[in-house]
């Protein structure tokens, strides 16, 4: 069958349906059992322009760190076990602009929608909505007989070295988000990841000689894809159990 991860409406529509199916079922618990998450706290700054700024500079240095990696001056990598481990401390190395700036405005960790209240029920309810996350993927694309095998390499210590990278991403996300939604608003905050994620996908798009038609479709599909996301995710206020949606989902479509 070859590789899962195909330019192509059979690897992108069933990852959507993937994604979206979690959001839905995240949805339907928070209001049909509330006393299973953690309630909403407030998140507010008073110079909410400055930390917009600083979220920028944030991640121009986590750019710069990431390449700095590329251009191997970090620690090496490797597929053995201690190379795994250099993996790990060169991808916390990466994103530690995002924590200086966090120290620097003294702002908790709940401001990149990171906290230990409620622990048992996010990694529970991640869990759970990250396997049918997979389900709904691999029934998609009519390959359940891979369920089995898939699930089993989540536990996998080669994928897993990966984690703390998978689960970054979104506290990244997360951190440019809040403070975007500081400065701008809620529906600008979500619009404005959204169009760039829907945009950079237009070259590969052009390159594969789509027609004007579907590469305006495929990035409307995209922005409404990302802000439904985005939408459930500040619902929740939490990167935990989306981390673990996302580190699930890379698994299945072997990313890592």
């Amino acid at each position: 069958m070859g590789s899962v991860q195909q330019a192509s409406p059979y690897f992108f529509l069933p990852v959507a349906g993937a994604y979206l199916a979690v959001c839905g079922l995240w949805l339907s618990i928070r209001r049909w059992q509330p006393q299973l998450w953690p309630p909403s706290v407030p998140l507010e700054t008073s110079r909410p322009w400055l930390d917009a700024a600083l979220s920028l500079a944030a991640v121009t240095g986590v750019l710069f760190i990431g390449a700095v990696y590329r251009a191997g001056y970090l620690l090496p990598v490797s597929d053995s076990f201690l190379g795994r481990i250099a993996w790990t401390a060169d991808t916390l190395l990466i994103y530690s602009p995002i924590f200086v700036v966090l120290a620097f405005r003294r702002q908790s960790l709940a401001t990149v929608f990171l906290s230990p209240h409620g622990l048992p029920q996010k990694l529970a309810l991640g869990a759970a909505l990250g396997m049918a996350a997979v389900l709904v993927f691999l029934a998609s694309r009519g390959e359940m007989a891979r369920s089995l095998a898939v699930l089993a390499r989540t536990l996998d210590w080669r994928p897993l070295s990966h984690s703390p990278a998978v689960f970054l991403e979104g506290v990244a996300v997360a951190f440019v988000f809040v403070r975007l939604r500081w400065a701008v608003g809620l529906a600008a905050a979500i619009a404005l990841p959204a169009i760039l994620f829907a945009a950079a996908h237009v070259p590969g798009a052009l390159a594969d000689g789509s027609s004007a038609t579907e590469i305006m479709a495929f990035f409307l599909f995209n922005c409404c894809l990302v802000s439904a996301i985005l939408y459930v995710v500040q619902r929740s206020q939490d990167v935990i159990w989306i981390g673990l949606v996302h580190y699930l989902m890379d698994v299945a479509i072997e990313a890592i």
